[in-house]
């Protein structure tokens, strides 16, 4: 049953994204919460690493609902920000605040 949460939070993130990408930009939000619950379902292993890759559209997400991302360059300054800020979720924070609200429950 996990399994299929799991997959089915991945496939619509990937779906979500690809919409957003193509100018639907509210579903970077989807995105979002999608492939964290994906990271989170994961476990500890993939999860750790795809983790990081919430923070694109969250801060895509960000900068759209703010009206920051005005053309590429302000585009391309929002992806790095979340890459960069990934990479340090998953490498310099301790997984029990990289996955705060659920690891109550692990």
């Amino acid at each position: 049953m996990l399994t299929i949460l799991a997959y089915s939070s991945l496939i619509t993130a990937f779906v979500s994204f690809i919409l957003a990408v193509g100018g639907k930009h509210y579903y970077y939000w989807i995105s979002a919460v999608g492939m964290y619950i994906f990271s989170f379902l994961a476990g500890f292993s993939i999860g750790q690493l795809t983790v990081g890759l919430t923070f694109i559209p969250i801060v895509l997400a960000i900068g759209y609902t703010f009206d920051w991302i005005k053309n590429k360059v302000h585009y391309l300054f929002f992806v790095c920000s979340g890459v960069i800020i990934g990479f340090i979720m998953v490498f310099f924070v301790d997984d029990q605040w990289v996955f705060f609200p659920f690891w109550i429950f692990n």
